[in-house]
């Protein structure tokens, strides 16, 4: 993480802690777990503790234990899944306030927006299996109603429900995961990010609705197009992210001229708009392990490719390589 960002968060852990525990304070929350004002200036301090760890190293590990301390400390008060969940997500708006007011105008700590997404996720994560952990030893939950709360949680924080598709946040640990699981059995993977040449033209003169509905089309085409044991993602808006396991480059490459050229055959009907748009996408891919060693490096690498593949448009282009396939 940017040094300047990380000291920020170092030294005024402590501020940062007291706002958390205000805004926690002042949520509609039910639990036993928040009407004690020093738990909470506890719990609120340890988290930011194991957040600024966690930038300090790179790794989400600091926060995840946090998470599964913090969760215990719940259950024990029968604490509802949903208030921790809501609790872990107020980090990133408390963090990234402080860091708009304290840094230059230009740089708002764009990574550590990215990083907060892979920490909070994996910190949820950790809850959410601690939460299934206690209903198969304890039996202390009710089946039912425990999905329920876990499939709600999942679709939250998990899951873009306008396109069905895997959220930003969840995208970035799941790289992680496949970066570790491949190392560990040496195999090769893929990273595909896919953006909307036209996606920018349609919001601005077609209008917000026109802007979603075109990111429902183009997930849908990424779902017909690719496997079951691929993972889809939406990144923003009009841009995707895909997770290609067990794929070379020559793969990756094969299936991403596929979504190419059925997005540009496949015509996009706005909303109340009297004739079907061409749409296009530009895709940069990258490949472990010959384009890094780290999910972070796998991505940026992949984002790379897609600057490059943008500025052709229309155009599949690989990190590996600077020629346009």
């Amino acid at each position: 993480m940017n040094p300047v960002v990380l000291d920020l968060i170092r030294t005024r852990r402590r501020m940062l802690a007291a706002h958390w525990a205000r805004d926690l304070a002042a949520a509609p929350t039910r639990g036993q777990i928040w009407q004690d004002g020093e738990r909470i200036e506890r719990q609120t301090l340890t988290g930011m503790d194991a957040l600024a760890e966690a930038a300090a190293t790179g790794q989400v590990e600091p926060f995840v234990e946090f998470a599964g301390r913090f969760s215990g400390e719940a259950l024990a008060l029968e604490t509802p899944l949903e208030e921790v969940i809501r609790a872990l997500l107020e980090v990133k708006p408390v963090v990234l306030d402080f860091l708009t007011s304290s840094l230059p105008a230009g740089d708002q700590g764009t990574e550590a927006d990215h990083f907060l997404n892979r920490l909070i996720s994996a910190g949820i994560l950790e809850v959410i299996q601690r939460y299934e952990r206690l209903r198969s030893r304890r039996g202390l939950a009710v089946q039912g109603h425990l999905d329920e709360l876990r499939e709600r949680a999942r679709r939250q924080i998990i899951v873009n429900s306008p396109t069905g598709l895997y959220s930003a946040t969840y995208f970035a640990t799941a790289v992680q995961r496949e970066m570790i699981r491949s190392r560990r059995f040496k195999r090769t993977f893929a990273v595909a990010l896919v953006a909307a040449d036209q996606e920018e033209e349609v919001d601005n003169t077609l209008g917000s609705e026109a802007a979603r509905s075109l990111a429902v089309h183009l997930a849908n085409i990424l779902t017909h197009e690719t496997r079951m044991v691929d993972l889809r993602a939406v990144l923003a808006s009009g841009r995707f992210g895909l997770i290609l396991p067990e794929t070379s480059l020559e793969g990756a490459f094969a299936l991403a001229e596929r979504i190419r050229g059925a997005v540009e055959r496949t015509s996009f009907v706005p909303p109340g708009h009297p004739y079907p748009l061409t749409i296009t996408v530009s895709i940069g891919l990258a490949c472990y392990p010959q384009d890094a060693d780290t999910d972070q490096e796998l991505t940026e690498r992949a984002e790379e490719a897609l600057a490059r593949a943008r500025a052709g448009q229309n155009t599949t282009v690989a990190a590996a390589s600077s020629r346009n396939f």
